[in-house]
């Protein structure tokens, strides 16, 4: 479950790490990792009119791309939403 207090320590290591991600299975529309001994968020955009996928750092700040790094394993889900999943809310809106 991603939370606004949730933070990248170090993006460097974030990004070289190998990182499998997986559906959030808290929040729709959202895929987590563990990378460099932490838990991280991506957020799936609304393609075209945004990035495909957005790494919430925390304190308001986004990394948004379109590629993901080499060692990262994103996977697009299908349109389901997992039983119990909160809904998606637009970006930079979280549930507290």
């Amino acid at each position: 479950m991603v939370r606004r207090s949730d933070r990248v320590d170090d993006l460097e290591q974030v990004l070289a790490a190998d990182s499998v991600f997986a559906d959030d299975p808290d929040d729709q529309g959202w895929l987590t990792a563990r990378a460099a001994d932490q838990q991280i968020y991506v957020r799936m955009g609304d393609f075209p009119d945004e990035d495909l996928w957005s790494l919430w750092l925390g304190d308001g700040r986004w990394m948004d791309f379109t590629v993901a790094p080499a060692r990262w394993t994103l996977r697009i889900p299908g349109r389901r939403r997992p039983t119990g999943t909160r809904p998606r809310l637009p970006k930079n809106e979280f549930h507290e």
